[in-house]
């Protein structure tokens, strides 16, 4: 991703590229002009301490981007239902850390001193069983939940072996925050 990055903004001389930790960005205080936070704070160890720290280095006036999707929304078409909820619950339960910080972004960018000026909630639409198996996990998560014994193997590989005949439909709610300092 950083070698993408540095591809993109080559040329030009106010953008800089670094790699670093969420937790102890490498960056002096206040030198920031503008920050984007896409898919990160949900896989963090403390998101808060994350935004709190982006503050930090942000200088007054900046502005900042944040996405994040609210996993307790996933929803799965299938007709066994009981299964596509078990693989919602199993993925905002267990698969990603902090699954619902879609729904607190706008919240936590407000106690971390930012002000919020505008929040957007979109819900992407997967109709390609492939991609939404890539992007959502469904093999791999599925295969985790039966692993754990949450849901039975039969059962999981017919429901994923039925999503994958299709037609196949999934979405989930995606959360995007614009604020300033």
């Amino acid at each position: 991703m950083l070698t993408r990055a540095r591809e993109r903004t080559d040329g030009l001389p106010r953008v800089e590229i670094r790699e670093g930790d969420a937790h102890g960005l490498p960056i002096e205080s206040g030198t920031v002009d503008r920050a984007k936070i896409d898919r990160v704070l949900m896989h963090v160890a403390e998101p808060a301490d994350a935004l709190a720290r982006l503050h930090r280095v942000t200088r007054p006036g900046a502005r900042i981007g944040l996405a994040e999707p609210d996993w307790d929304t996933l929803i799965v078409d299938s007709e066994d239902l009981g299964t596509s909820r078990a693989f919602t619950r199993y993925t905002a339960e267990e698969a990603v850390r902090n699954a619902t910080i879609g729904r607190s972004l706008a919240r936590l960018a407000e106690q971390a001193g930012f002000r919020v000026e505008t929040v957007r909630a979109a819900a992407p639409v997967f109709r390609d069983f492939q991609e939404a198996d890539h992007t959502l996990g469904l093999g791999g998560n599925m295969q985790k939940a039966i692993d754990k014994g949450l849901v039975g193997r039969d059962r999981g590989h017919r429901w994923f072996t039925g999503l994958a005949a299709g037609p196949f439909y999934a979405s989930f709610t995606l959360v995007s925050v614009i604020c300033s300092r």
